[in-house]
């Protein structure tokens, strides 16, 4: 299996230290997580290619690297204001092959049936486009019942704006989207870190009902089939696979990651594996079975990298 794995980060005690600071800072109850203000400073941000159960490994520098998908000319990677396209064999990037002005801290990407589903987590916003940049669809999460931040303050957002480079913290947002995906019906499941919730949305109507709640700051929503989705309850190190009956989601396997921050979660059918990523620990773990009980493999990284996520190639 080959894999690559993004790290929105390389500079891992920046982001800690900024946290630490935050946290001092913020009145709010301890549930919540998050800042105002994002770090001013030079996170970095790579992509590593791991090969041969992680024998062989190599690195692209690409800043703030967050979400991937595959795509017919290599693999679509999202950093904080634009989607680059990565041809891994060759090693090239070519950066920027989508953009848009309302791209702001953009997290996780997925396939649809018309082309991408972007969550663009700084504006609290889903969006979905074809291969060439247009906009097929849009979900603003304050036009739909998510008007306040986790403190109580109403937000408004200038849609008319660019906002490629402008700062939002995860606390000035309402829900921070930061994961969605389209069920075979054609709604999609999105997963809300603030709510601690999975919801699901109809794409006609923008009108959306909770499938899954009481997670610990949700991560990386994947549809599986017509029926189950995976998703990470990333502050309780749990990697869920869900069925959905009756618009409800029921946990059918519960995998403990060893971490009180699982970033992402993923089960490969065609390998009867689970990928996890421990953002806490800088790790990559690799567990056989649906139940995930037997370990396969254990990547170490280096823990100044903060990991987001895999994609298998």
């Amino acid at each position: 299996m080959k894999l690559l794995l993004s790290c929105i980060s390389t500079k891992h005690s920046v982001l800690k230290q900024h946290w630490t600071e935050s946290s001092q800072q913020t009145e709010c109850p301890l549930t919540v997580l998050g800042s105002y203000q994002k770090p001013q400073q030079d996170t970095g941000g790579l992509l590593c290619c791991i090969e041969d159960m992680g024998c062989s490994q190599k690195t692209f520098e690409l800043k703030m690297a967050a979400g991937m998908v595959a795509t017919d000319r290599g693999v679509f990677v999202t950093t904080f204001g634009g989607i680059h396209e990565v041809d891994v064999d060759r090693g090239i990037v070519r950066h920027n092959v989508v953009s848009s002005p309302l791209f702001n801290a953009l997290h996780s990407i997925s396939r649809t049936r018309r082309g991408y589903l972007v969550a663009s987590t700084g504006l609290d916003l889903l969006l979905e486009f074809d291969r060439d940049g247009e906009i097929l669809w849009n979900w603003w999460a304050t036009d739909h019942g998510f008007a306040l931040t986790p403190t109580g303050r109403p937000r408004q957002i200038d849609k008319s704006a660019d906002h490629r480079t402008i700062q939002y913290g995860t606390l000035s947002q309402t829900t921070h989207i930061n994961s969605a995906a389209e069920l075979p019906g054609g709604r999609f499941l999105a997963s809300l870190f603030h709510q601690g919730m999975v919801i699901a949305i109809d794409r006609e109507t923008g009108e959306w009902q909770p499938v899954l709640e009481g997670l610990d700051h949700p991560h990386s929503v994947r549809v599986l089939d017509e029926e189950h989705f995976t998703v990470a309850d990333t502050v309780r190190g749990r990697a869920l696979l869900v069925r959905i009956k009756g618009g409800k989601g029921d946990i059918k396997e519960e995998i403990d990651a060893g971490t009180s921050w699982l970033q992402d979660c993923r089960y490969e059918a065609r390998h009867d594996c689970w990928i996890l990523v421990d953002g806490k620990n800088s790790r990559v773990s690799l567990r056989r079975g649906r139940s995930g009980a037997t370990p396969l493999a254990q990547f170490d990284f280096d823990p100044e990298w903060r990991l987001y996520e895999t994609c298998v190639l």
